[in-house]
């Protein structure tokens, strides 16, 4: 199929139009890049992105019982208790195994998880004071 009646002037003037566009938008980050520098503001090239990378590798047995025994230490510290709650979640962090609660639960990569799955575990151990 062939067109006919298109002057290459049309052709021509088209893609002129397109290089101003673009030379013009070249021009206004130019522009803004010199106004944020002038005012201290840190800007970064058009070609790089941020990213972000996360561990690949889950937390070990040291991590987990360090990440666990933190978590119930704030529990708690921050948590009006009864004794016998208190009692019962040191008994529980004196007798911690983070093999076995690794195997019951893990593998984690982040101590979000670690945390979620101590309060699953204690969840039942925790009670609170009734204020008087």
């Amino acid at each position: 199929m062939e067109i006919s009646g298109v002057s290459a002037n049309a052709y021509t003037s088209a893609a002129a139009a397109i290089g101003e566009e673009e030379e013009l938008k070249e021009q206004e980050e130019q522009k803004a890049a010199e106004e944020a520098k002038e005012y201290g503001v840190a800007t970064k090239e058009k070609q790089q992105k941020d990213t972000v990378q996360f561990a690949s590798s889950d937390y070990g047995k040291e991590d987990v019982e360090e990440k666990a025994a933190n978590y119930l230490k704030n529990i708690m510290f921050v948590n009006n208790l009864t004794a016998e709650s208190n009692a019962a979640l040191q008994n529980y962090l004196n007798t911690f195994d983070a093999a076995d609660f690794i195997k019951k639960y893990g593998p984690f990569s982040s101590t979000a998880e670690i945390s979620a799955a101590v309060y699953a575990a204690v969840g039942s151990l925790i009670k609170q004071q009734q204020d008087e």
